[in-house]
């Protein structure tokens, strides 16, 4: 398919995941974007039937520019926070599974506690992992602490 980058199969994967997922908090009432060259929106937004609003920003390691993805992260979650519609979301990142170490490693040259202060700043909810077999949920401050050299 033309057009298509490794952040649009993951976000692609993911949502089909919370079409039928278990936990009320995750599972889709409405989608209000699911693409990752939406302007006016963050790559994924839904409302869970919990009725929680989910923003969340899929990256890739699977690319060219894999590091510069680091970085973008921060760049791209600041920016959803100064969008209009942003009371009580759940704010969120997207990773493939496999790409944790590669993420966690780069953001250890980040100081700990100032990496820790952003998570909290923005508030990130947590960090959302993608594979074959699912989804899996962890922690900000899980995220940095993963690589372990």
């Amino acid at each position: 398919m033309p057009n298509r980058t490794p952040e649009q199969d993951l976000i692609e994967q993911f949502m089909a995941y919370l079409q039928g997922h278990e936990d009320d908090d995750l599972r889709i009432s409405e989608v209000i974007n699911q693409n990752c060259k939406a302007k006016q929106f963050a790559d994924v937004e839904f409302v869970s039937i919990s009725n929680k609003h989910w923003v969340i920003e899929a990256k890739s390691d699977d690319s060219k520019d894999r590091h510069n993805t680091v970085h973008k992260i921060f760049g791209e979650l600041l920016k959803e926070t100064g969008r209009d519609n942003r009371n009580n979301c759940r704010y969120a990142i997207l990773i493939p599974g496999s790409s944790v170490q590669f993420y966690s490693r780069a953001f250890q040259s980040i100081n700990r506690e100032k990496f820790i202060g952003f998570g909290d700043l923005i508030p990130v909810n947590c960090v959302f992992t993608c594979n074959e077999h699912g989804i899996s949920k962890m922690s900000w401050e899980a995220l940095y602490d993963a690589y372990q050299p």
